[in-house]
């Protein structure tokens, strides 16, 4: 099978688009938040909430706030996209320009997946099975481990040539 190259573009916007998103999650509630905010920039929050709509249940009493708004997603995506941006440039300082392949004998990206994703997975049980409340804070650290091993490998496996 011949090995595949993915295109520099590819490389450097993913990340990229994936930092803007959580800088923009973070900014939104200050953007728009009084009436002295450009134009643009309250379209910019607005949009901001409205992409967070399509991906997030947006459940107030879920949400963090800034600046007396909530966020745009609740608790547990603020700390999978806050840990993902921190994954990202982990593995980018990671690499530093070395590209290689999948390191033989290690644990296929899918398992580090799943094993990081147990911890919000036990949040979720704990929820749906009526066993217990846990806090916006709780969610949020238990999607870190998510964040951090998607936002890694994102950057890690775009690196990569070949199949991973």
């Amino acid at each position: 099978m011949p090995e595949r190259r993915i295109p520099l573009a590819a490389r450097i916007v993913l990340p990229a688009a994936a930092l803007a998103w959580t800088l923009l999650l973070i900014a939104a509630p200050y953007l728009g938040r009084d009436r002295l905010a450009s134009r643009e920039m309250a379209m910019l929050s607005a949009g901001t909430y409205l992409v967070g709509s399509l991906i997030c249940h947006q459940r107030p009493e879920r949400s963090f706030r800034l600046a007396g708004a909530r966020l745009p997603v609740c608790g547990r995506c603020a700390g999978l996209y806050l840990s993902a941006s921190a994954g990202i440039l982990l593995g980018a300082a990671a690499l530093r320009g070395r590209r290689k392949r999948w390191p033989a004998g290690t644990l296929d990206w899918r398992t580090w997946i799943v094993a990081a994703a147990l911890p919000t997975l036990a949040t979720l049980a704990l929820e749906w099975l009526g066993l217990g409340t846990v806090t916006n804070t709780a969610r949020a650290v238990a999607a870190i481990t998510l964040g951090v091993v998607v936002g890694g490998l994102l950057t890690v496996g775009l690196s990569f040539q070949g199949k991973l």
